[in-house]
């Protein structure tokens, strides 16, 4: 009941706001509105260092989602992408639209679930042909960079405020 009821909750709060990752960054660089992305890089500014301190205060486990990357990598993220703007937006948008009536989304919905079917009856495939054979390892973008986590920390929560008032100085919208 406290799963359905928070549910409730951010749907309300993301279909009241409009907040959609996708939209956020369409919003932007076609109309030069950044009250979403504005939005996405206040929560990125509080949430970077928050995560880091709560990692290290041992309150959350982050790290073992860190996965290994490779070209599938590239070619995922690539997918995803197209993905997003066919459907017009991302996964949550495309929740929030259903609840909406957009049927657009409805059939954009019903590709997620067959596009993760997809993928999970063809992993074993996909590992074997994309993933082992271009497997660079686990890395982050810290060891990427050749600096400390804490650095990565400090430079991520410090960039993402930048861009937030950088944006809220800038643009009137």
């Amino acid at each position: 009941m406290i799963g359905f009821a928070f549910g409730v909750a951010i749907g309300f709060v993301l279909e009241r706001g409009q907040f959609c990752m996708a939209s956020a960054f369409r919003d932007f660089f076609l109309f030069r509105h950044t009250h979403i992305l504005r939005a996405v890089m206040l929560y990125l500014a509080l949430l970077t260092p928050a995560f880091f301190l709560f990692h290290r205060a041992g309150l959350i486990e982050t790290y073992p989602y860190v996965k290994e990357a490779g070209l599938f990598t590239v070619l995922g993220g690539m997918i995803f992408g197209i993905g997003m703007v066919l459907a017009g937006g991302c996964a949550s948008g495309t929740l929030y639209k259903i609840g909406e009536g957009y049927v657009t989304s409805l059939v954009a919905l019903i590709g997620m679930l067959l596009g993760i079917a997809a993928f999970g009856e063809s992993y074993t495939w996909i590992r074997e042909v994309l993933i082992n054979p271009t497997n660079i390892g686990r890395f982050t973008v810290a060891q990427a960079a050749g600096i400390s986590q804490n650095v990565a920390v400090l430079l991520g929560t410090v960039v993402f405020a930048g861009i937030y008032f950088l944006m809220k100085r800038s643009f009137v919208k």
